[in-house]
């Protein structure tokens, strides 16, 4: 029989990093007119405004992205938490 083990304290911190990340992209401004507005040409500024646009879009998907994963990883320490505890108090009871 082999050993599992699992670092719960790396999952604890990738969690929070991947919250920290979600809410950097989620919390980015609307800098959309600060960039338009210093673009003079009316077809560079088109061409902003579309590539902002696409930014914005595959943004939010990144940040519902970054939530699910870091919702399975929050799950898989809980889950592995859960599990130890529960063979170190049978463990115990076992020893008396």
């Amino acid at each position: 029989m082999s050993d599992l083990t699992v670092d719960l304290e790396l999952l604890k911190t990738s969690a929070k990093q991947l919250n920290a990340i979600r809410k950097e992209f989620k919390n980015l401004d609307d800098w959309k007119d600060d960039i338009t507005s210093a673009v003079g040409a009316p077809e560079l500024r088109g061409a902003m405004t579309d590539f902002i646009d696409n930014w914005d879009k595959n943004r939010k998907r990144l940040v519902e992205s970054l939530e699910e994963v870091g919702k399975m990883v929050e799950g898989t320490r809980d889950a592995f938490k859960s599990l130890d505890d529960k063979l170190a108090k049978s463990g115990k009871k076992r020893h008396h």
